[in-house]
């Protein structure tokens, strides 16, 4: 195998491989990339076993072939090539040269044979979504999912596709976050997936480089094709029963409050809240609303806001801030409500767009 490639063309697709690999897995292959020569395309693929990667790209191919290459050593030389170097790259059946200006490389390399493959997809749903949509639908929420593998099903995100809808939905044991966008057709099924937080993160990364993503799914397994990249991942099989129920409660106290006023108080308050529960206090009253920091060894924050519309009783309520400060950071209206049941109940948060919302539990702490 022997080709020719300009630095800047490979460099970002060999940093996504990376991304997928297994560096501390005893099978060394799992820590490798595929990369696959032939006619005039380069294409790169790695995977975990979980979540996989493949790539493509043009190339100047002299010899046809293909070897599997450590991802992190192959990334590090070319992070430190100079941009737009031509870059030469040689198997000699043991080894990848690799050749630039002054410069050269020789990295072992284990046999294509070797690398596995993930099952194939035989999809029974297809949606086409604008990136542009999954972007935002995926910024809303995906800051909830949970890292917590004791309970898997938390541990990604709920995609459902009902009549001309997709919705998002995550939750990890404080908050849940939901946003939906429609669609001009309705699709002719309805399916609920459920798909790793590292997918989900992963697929963040490249959603600017194309306008459109197919989402291909047979409810075990999920690919996304984005340009010239494909994202294949294995799902998770449980799910968050009624994820989305308890927005349909009542929450009779409500307040509506300035976004970019909220977020500023709750930044500085909090400077010196508790490493352990980052607590503020939300004190109600006479349709004025402060916030306090839980007074700790390094002292107590104190603010008090105007710009709120208040309807209930006086009324003290803590929240962790900075979960607080995910959420509302999220939110491009320029006022949110703030919608309660009391002080050791779930509330909601409603920003003006009514296309996505937020539900977080207060602290409960005994001396409020």
């Amino acid at each position: 195998m022997r080709f020719k490639v300009v630095r800047d063309d490979i460099f970002p697709f060999v940093q996504y491989a990376n991304s997928y690999t297994s560096p501390k897995n005893l099978n060394t292959v799992l820590q490798n990339i595929l990369i696959d020569a032939e006619s005039d395309t380069l294409s790169l693929r790695s995977t975990n076993m979980q979540i996989g990667f493949s790539g493509s790209l043009k190339a100047a191919v002299e010899e046809i072939g293909s070897a599997t290459v450590s991802g992190k050593k192959l990334m590090d030389i070319l992070k430190e090539l100079p941009e737009g170097a031509v870059v030469d790259f040689y198997h000699d059946g043991s080894k990848l040269n690799i050749k630039s200006g002054k410069s050269s490389f020789r990295l072992s390399t284990i046999s294509p044979e070797m690398f596995p493959t993930m099952s194939e997809i035989k999809p029974e749903y297809f949606i086409k979504v604008k990136s542009e949509t999954l972007q935002t639908l995926l910024k809303r929420t995906a800051f909830c999912i949970s890292n917590d593998s004791s309970k898997i099903e938390y541990t990604g995100a709920h995609f459902s596709v009902y009549g001309n809808r997709l919705e998002i939905s995550a939750a990890d044991f404080q908050r849940i976050a939901t946003s939906k966008a429609g669609f001009e057709e309705e699709f002719s099924d309805e399916f609920t997936i459920n798909i790793p937080k590292k997918t989900i993160m992963e697929l963040m990364k490249i959603l600017d480089i194309t306008e459109f993503v197919d989402v291909e799914t047979d409810k075990k397994q999920v690919l996304f094709k984005v340009g010239d990249i494909v994202i294949y991942s294995k799902l998770i099989e449980k799910y968050i029963k009624s994820i989305t129920k308890l927005f349909e409660a009542e929450y009779p106290i409500k307040a509506k409050i300035n976004t970019k006023a909220f977020v500023e108080v709750v930044r500085r308050v909090s400077a010196i809240t508790s490493e352990i529960t980052h607590g503020v206090v939300l004190s109600f009253n006479n349709g004025n609303l402060s916030i306090n920091s839980l007074e700790t060894e390094y002292g107590q924050g104190h603010e008090t806001m105007d710009d709120i519309i208040y309807n209930g009783e006086d009324m003290d309520i803590i929240f962790n801030a900075r979960h607080m400060l995910e959420i509302v950071t999220n939110i491009n209206s320029e006022y949110f409500s703030l919608e309660m049941q009391g002080r050791r109940s779930p509330a909601v948060i409603l920003p003006e767009d009514e296309s996505y919302k937020y539900l977080v539990v207060p602290i409960s702490i005994d001396k409020f």
